[in-house]
């Protein structure tokens, strides 16, 4: 069994023959040509300024609102090549001379964390409790981008999108579940539908306590959801609840043993995810959170998951 054929089993639960590992070479991200979060520092296509930090995490958003509430609605997104897009993810694949991986574009700050930079936190949270109609206006703008952007991406022949909004913080949703309903639900089905036409695979990113949404997922079709970040979510609630109908990716949890476990207390950790997360496949193992760890726990991490697939038949 090849590498991507394998992957692809395991996001369908279909009898894969071991746990793929994030990094293990067999998914590949590939980035369109926007600037929705430049590394670097600076602004981004939509006039959010960035601050750089370091080249392992990135950079985070000077949270200094780019428009208010009054000017939504003579507001432009941005004026995207979509046909450059298209081209150039077409260029990035053919660059790559194992073909014996799954291509999926990541694509950043989609919807919620996009309008919430654009407003500014404190602004955004107001207008998701009392101006729900102005801010549908905006939404509805980000939207029409992100589907075009979307298509663009799907055009290319990629395997399927990665979105990334965080919905959640350590202990709860950001907003509550209704207005997350009746705000962004709707507005994502049409970005991940666009996915679905191409019979692409659409995997979403949020961190953050997200298990008041977890059943809106599921019925949003997605296919992969990550990272799974324990100490907010009962992830083995979701394996049990909903594992026939959603895949994972994470869980591997960066907040205790992956950063200041000892080695042994990692391996059996991690192995003790791997039993249950992987149950019927589903399963794509990597830590809850993308930060530096320890070279010789991310060793331990890794010879684990080598271990556990060594051990057990799916």
């Amino acid at each position: 069994m090849t590498k991507r054929e394998n992957l692809l089993r395991t996001i369908r639960r279909d009898s894969p023959a071991y746990v793929p590992y994030r990094y293990d070479g067999s998914l590949v991200m590939l980035c369109p040509e926007v600037n929705a979060r430049p590394r670097e520092g600076g602004l981004d296509d939509w006039g959010v300024n960035w601050i750089a930090t370091d080249a392992d995490e990135g950079s985070y958003p000077e949270e200094k609102a780019v428009i208010s509430m009054d000017e939504v609605a003579d507001y432009e997104a941005p004026n995207s090549d979509w046909q450059a897009i298209t081209a150039d993810l077409q260029g990035q694949m053919a660059g790559h001379s194992d073909k014996d991986v799954l291509f999926v574009v990541r694509s950043e700050e989609v919807l919620f964390e996009r309008t919430k930079y654009l407003l500014g936190t404190m602004d955004f949270l107001m207008a998701c409790a009392g101006d729900v109609e102005r801010l549908g206006i905006l939404l509805d703008k980000v939207t029409d981008y992100q589907v075009q952007l979307t298509e663009a991406i799907m055009r290319s022949g990629v395997d399927g999108v990665r979105f990334t909004d965080d919905w959640g913080m350590q202990n709860a949703l950001f907003i509550n579940p209704q207005l997350w309903r009746g705000l962004f639900k709707p507005r994502l089905q049409k970005i991940y539908e666009v996915v679905k036409r191409h019979n692409g695979i659409v995997m979403q990113h949020s961190c953050g306590c997200i298990e008041d949404i977890l059943p809106d997922l599921v019925d949003l079709g997605i296919d992969v959801l990550d990272p799974c970040q324990p100490q907010s979510n009962d992830i083995f609630q979701w394996k049990r609840q909903y594992g026939k109908k959603l895949s994972f990716m994470g869980g591997l949890d960066t907040q205790t043993y992956l950063a200041f476990g000892e080695p042994a207390e990692i391996k059996t950790k991690v192995k003790e995810v791997l039993t249950i997360m992987s149950q019927g496949g589903g399963y794509i193992a990597a830590p809850s959170h993308t930060i530096t760890l320890p070279p010789a726990n991310q060793q331990a991490m890794i010879d684990a998951i080598a271990e556990f697939n060594a051990e057990h038949t799916l």
